[in-house]
């Protein structure tokens, strides 16, 4: 089975349909849609909690959803790939411009930031809440007809690479992060 062929197969499998229930197409446009507002007040809370040490995931979170969105832009300016809907693909449960698909921006950046604090020491439960979140965003947006599921695990891959992109260049000019937890 071609790689197109198992993506369309698998949005079709996750994408809700026509006769969804509608407690899955609600959370699927909560997820999908406003979830980064869980996400903000989540780092309010860390960062009431213990405000100078969480500088340095914050600021390779940022980092890392720069590079990460640069990448989405760059890669989407060569493969300009419609969304399933615009395919007449599924059904698509939110109102979206016609942009590219390809790769997810969203997912691209919820991991960016959640691997960000994933791989700061004493902040890894933080980034795995946040990667949960990711997960659960990532595929939402397919459930509500935005994705296909290759989309998604770029965005994925492209996150993960960002946040190790923004912690050499921290580690390089503010020098190495701590390793063990704490």
């Amino acid at each position: 089975m071609a790689m197109g062929s198992l993506d369309r197969q698998l949005f079709l499998l996750l994408n809700a349909d026509a006769d969804a229930h509608e407690w899955v197409v609600g959370a699927g446009h909560l997820l999908a849609v406003h979830a980064h507002w869980f996400l903000l007040a989540l780092l309010l809370g860390l960062a009431l909690r213990r405000w100078r040490p969480v500088v340095r995931p914050v600021l390779a979170g940022l980092l890392a959803i720069a590079i990460g969105s640069l990448a989405c832009e760059l890669i989407a300016m060569v493969w300009d790939r419609p969304r399933p809907f615009e395919h007449g693909l599924g059904f698509a449960h939110v109102m979206h411009v016609g942009s590219p698909s390809f790769p997810s921006s969203h997912a691209t950046a919820y991991v960016a930031l959640a691997c960000s604090f994933l791989l700061v020491a004493g902040y890894r439960a933080v980034g795995a809440v946040m990667f949960a979140l990711a997960g659960l965003v990532s595929v939402a947006r397919v459930v509500v007809g935005l994705h296909y599921p290759l989309d998604i695990a770029v965005g994925v891959g492209l996150g993960c690479l960002a946040a190790i992109a923004a912690h050499a260049a921290i580690d390089r000019l503010a020098g190495p992060r701590p390793v063990a937890d704490a």
